[in-house]
């Protein structure tokens, strides 16, 4: 059997569609042997090579997404910014306006992993450092830390501190990891989530909107250019339109739009699997 290898790239709510990826290789029969993650991906991908389903996922996000009682993952408020806050944990300081620490509580005690060495199946995050300017990977050690690292974009949530590095999200230096597994695979699969287009491309943004689509927009740059050099055996990009960071309301929209990429990398896995 061939050794599949998946990486998961970054994109904020785009990343739901990483769980159809992930249920097309469950409906072929398939595991990876080697998963790479950078941000939301690090996100997926830790829970991917933890062991659990597509559908135990999509159960995780449903509890995100639908609270049963008052909590902080409460969707239904009026803006799109009280939505971000209401998720996190707001701290006006210097480093950042959201220390992360409810997110990664919520995180730790659905992944119930605490350690990379504890995965069934060998995974690496990407994270940024800050002042040396390079990308930081992570492959042991403590997991939910490293994923927190992973998903830290810059001025929104604190960096976080790991063996005297100041780390920031993984996505400002390799937000498509594909590189980091590729030695490792026979097949190598690349889930690009980056964004791609809106259908309001006459409307004046919104601050918040400015500064995190100018961020998508490097990262993409970063993706293109690296693509010019080392290539994924299998590279899918989504088309998934208006969608921003946070939009993680609109889960029924990213899986609905998203379903074309699945059944395309059903299509390509098959046709390698059969002729590799």
């Amino acid at each position: 059997m061939k050794k599949i290898g998946i990486a998961f790239g970054s994109g904020g709510a785009r990343g739901i569609t990483h769980l159809l990826m992930i249920e097309a290789l469950e409906e072929l029969g398939l595991k990876p042997s080697a998963i790479s993650g950078s941000s939301i991906g690090a996100v997926v991908g830790a829970f991917y090579a933890a062991g659990f389903t597509s559908k135990e996922m999509r159960k995780i996000l449903d509890q995100l997404l639908n609270p049963k009682s008052n909590s902080v993952f409460d969707f239904p408020l009026k803006s799109d910014f009280i939505k971000l806050f209401s998720m996190f944990d707001p701290q006006f300081i210097k480093s950042g306006f959201i220390k992360g620490d409810k997110f990664q509580q919520f995180m730790k005690s659905h992944l119930k992993t605490s350690t990379f060495e504890e995965l069934e199946v060998p995974l690496k995050i990407s994270t940024t450092d800050y002042w040396k300017k390079e990308e930081v990977v992570f492959e042991k050690g403590n997991l939910p830390l490293a994923i927190r690292a992973s998903y830290s974009i810059p001025g929104l949530f604190t960096p976080i501190k790991i063996k005297n590095k100041i780390l920031v999200d993984g996505g400002a230096v390799n937000p498509l990891p594909f590189d980091l597994i590729k030695r490792q695979c026979d097949i190598t699969i690349a889930i690009d989530i980056t964004s791609f287009h809106t259908m309001n491309a006459q409307e004046m943004p919104s601050t918040f909107d400015i500064v995190f689509t100018t961020y998508q927009i490097m990262q993409n740059s970063i993706i293109q250019e690296k693509l010019k050099f080392v290539k994924p055996d299998i590279y899918i990009k989504p088309k998934i339109s208006d969608v921003r960071v946070f939009d993680f309301a609109k889960a029924d929209s990213i899986f609905e739009q998203a379903k074309p990429a699945k059944k395309e990398l059903k299509r390509q896995l098959e046709k390698l699997l059969l002729h590799k």
